[in-house]
């Protein structure tokens, strides 16, 4: 298995082979993040683990386009205290809810250039996705891994800044 700076520099250049960092914007990506965070909210709530894996994979990779449009290229500095988070406290629902709050203050603190709490806010978010990791007994990176192998071959076009997989058009 691939470490997960690794992981990241593999979605990096998928990304940029896709023109995700320059042809899209942060809120198109910001969209994106949503809809895959809708699908870990729902596989949360139907108990369903493969589709919580999924879904934590997938809001990670839109998460690290997100942070190259944002020119951070030292995500794993930035997220390095989550190896050593707190221990989960087992409230799903509470973990989700600030995990949504945090993704928004990642996007609204770099639209109001408040570049020192961009960062702190993508590690939260992250924080909050790795909480539903240990919730559901799954690891961070296997996620992560998960969704690479899913991406790595996917082609598309991209429309009106928004990457449509080939099977979508």
């Amino acid at each position: 298995m691939v470490d997960l700076q690794q992981l990241i520099k593999n979605i990096e250049l998928w990304a940029e082979d896709r023109n995700l960092i320059e042809g899209s914007t942060p809120q198109k990506q910001f969209i994106k993040l949503m809809e895959e965070f809708g699908e870990l909210c729902s596989g949360v709530s139907k108990n369903k683990p493969d589709v919580v894996k999924d879904s934590i994979g997938d809001c990670f990779v839109v998460m690290v386009i997100l942070a190259r449009q944002f020119n951070r290229n030292d995500l794993l500095d930035d997220m390095g205290y989550i190896e050593h988070h707190p221990p989960f406290n087992g409230k799903i629902e509470e973990s989700l809810i600030d995990t949504s709050a945090s993704i928004h203050s990642f996007l609204y603190a770099q639209q109001i250039k408040e570049h020192e709490n961009v960062m702190k806010f993508f590690a939260f978010s992250v924080l909050g996705l790795v909480e539903v990791t240990d919730y559901f007994h799954l690891n961070f990176d296997d996620c992560v891994q998960s969704a690479w192998e899913e991406i790595k071959d996917r082609k598309g076009k991209m429309i009106d800044g928004v990457f449509v997989k080939e099977g979508d058009l």
